[in-house]
């Protein structure tokens, strides 16, 4: 069978890496739609088992709020692909383009475990075939929606999938184990972002502070730092990240998918963002204590403060990531295994017709 995934953001492309090699594994041709951004054409460049094609559209690149200009020449790139490849099915995080798909007759799935999208899901949900979410999201989607019982963030993260290499602590400058921060700052520049925030002036502060009780490494999304900070830049390319995550103290972000892959691995999070509330990050922090959640900057250097001061080692990290990876599915397992189920369906269908 042939599957065309359809990425525009680098986390995409974690999510569906080990879902694309189980499916090559199994002898279905498998192709990317990427965009072409630095960070996203490093990242496939890393998984040398991926095939993508990464497109240009309008402000692809840019900072893109309203990404009006945008929308219909990135349908009609991903409208291309899905006329060159012929897949068999489109497979998409939150399906922004599945009226390519619709359109052109192909049958697509959509993941999504963010309920606040909600412009976004009336956009693309009526043209998917299917629309999985966690057991913890907390929306009802109608008939069309598979609950599954894990993480997005388990599809790469899992043990089954996913070794943290300690190298990593030598790039970082030879620091140790627990013995240094991740700020992880969102670029605040997408439609959803709009009224919202997550550290915003409180930053400089926290930045200060931080430095001064352990090495600082800052994540910027986007790439942009105020020159001040710039000594505090990720020195490690962008697939090491999860390797950094994995060996931290201390993980502060503005990002939810940094805050549950940082959970996923057994690593103390403090979650900033005015977001609405995600129902993984909710379910998360009731069964395993993190990650701390605000929206605001308020209380945030107390909740650093206190974690800061508990004490913690590589044995609670390793009983929590195991922990969680016993609760839940390998989500990447359980996809190859809903597609190879598809793929039978539609040889079944073949030799009906053919009878």
């Amino acid at each position: 069978m042939r599957i065309l995934f359809e990425v525009h953001h680098p986390a995409h492309i974690h999510f569906f890496k080990f879902i694309i090699q189980g499916l090559q594994n199994q002898e279905h041709s498998c192709r990317v739609v990427g965009r072409d951004r630095d960070v996203m054409k490093r990242l496939l460049e890393s998984y040398p088992w991926i095939n993508s094609e990464q497109s240009t559209a309008a402000s692809a690149g840019k900072r893109n709020r309203f990404p009006i200009v945008e929308l219909p020449k990135r349908h009609w790139l991903v409208a291309k692909q899905i006329r060159r490849f012929k897949p068999d099915l489109v497979l998409s995080l939150m399906g922004s383009y599945s009226q390519s798909a619709r359109l052109l007759g192909v049958p697509s799935w959509i993941f999504t475990d963010s309920e606040f999208q909600s412009f976004n899901h009336r956009i693309a949900h009526p043209f998917a075939s299917r629309i999985y979410t966690p057991n913890c999201f907390y929306k009802e989607l109608g008939p069309k929606q598979i609950r599954y019982n894990s993480y997005h963030e388990l599809t790469f993260l899992h043990q089954n999938h996913f070794k943290p290499d300690p190298g990593i602590l030598s790039e970082l400058g030879g620091v140790q184990e627990n013995g240094y921060i991740l700020l992880r700052l969102s670029a605040w520049d997408t439609l959803h972002d709009v009224k919202h925030q997550g550290l915003a002036d409180a930053t400089p502060k926290l930045v200060e502070d931080l430095a001064q009780r352990f090495p600082l490494f800052i994540v910027p999304e986007g790439g942009k730092l105020p020159p001040e900070w710039e000594q505090y830049r990720f020195p490690a390319p962008p697939e090491k990240l999860h390797d950094a995550l994995a060996f931290a103290r201390l993980v502060v972000t503005e990002g939810a998918s940094t805050a549950s892959e940082a959970t996923c691995l057994g690593t103390p999070v403090v979650y900033v963002n005015s977001t609405d509330e995600r129902g993984y990050l909710v379910d998360q922090q009731g069964r395993y204590g993190l990650p701390l959640c605000f929206s605001s900057a308020e209380g945030v250097s107390q909740a650093v403060e206190t974690l800061l001061q508990t004490p913690f080692d590589s044995q609670d990290r390793e009983k929590q990531r195991s922990q969680i990876c016993e609760d839940h599915q390998d989500l990447a397992q359980y996809v190859v295994e809903q597609v190879n189920e598809f793929s039978n369906q539609l040889h079944q269908s073949d030799e009906q017709r053919s009878a």
